[in-house]
């Protein structure tokens, strides 16, 4: 009787043990960068991508480009890529040229910091003469 009680108060502390264990190497918030991409913009020949990457409080706007078309040729295309954390002055946004390839290309960096719990939002554009306006936005909060 004495030997099962000890058996199972070992058990019982064991179990205890692991699961506090278990739970000090929990993560307590997101592991690695946390990607966030909008809707496509207007169809076209091209589309048009917004996305926010968020590591801690470092944010990365920028855009994806994918030709709609399967016949595409590669060609040199100019994009306007912004940024803003919601209370602060917007960022200076890039016009970045890039020849884009089938497939999805991303385009252009805009780097800031961000407070904990701060809304970012971005807008990505082409911004090629002669071409149909195609933007895309997208909005996500910053969680440290």
């Amino acid at each position: 009787m004495k030997t099962t009680v000890i058996a199972v108060a070992a058990a019982a502390a064991l179990t205890t043990l692991a699961t506090a264990q278990g739970a000090a190497a929990a993560p307590s918030g997101p592991v690695g960068p946390v990607v966030t991409c909008g809707t496509p913009g207007a169809p076209g020949p091209l589309l048009t991508q917004a996305c926010v990457e968020v590591t801690g409080n470092q944010v990365r706007f920028y855009g994806v480009a994918t030709p709609a078309d399967p016949s595409w040729q590669p060609r040199l295309l100019g994009f306007t890529v912004s940024g803003t954390v919601v209370g602060s002055a917007p960022l200076a946004p890039v016009h970045p040229g890039l020849i884009v390839q089938a497939g999805s290309n991303q385009v252009g960096s805009v780097f800031s910091s961000a407070p904990c719990g701060a809304t970012v939002s971005t807008t990505f554009s082409v911004a090629q003469p002669g071409w149909p306006t195609s933007t895309a936005t997208v909005s996500t909060v910053v969680a440290c």
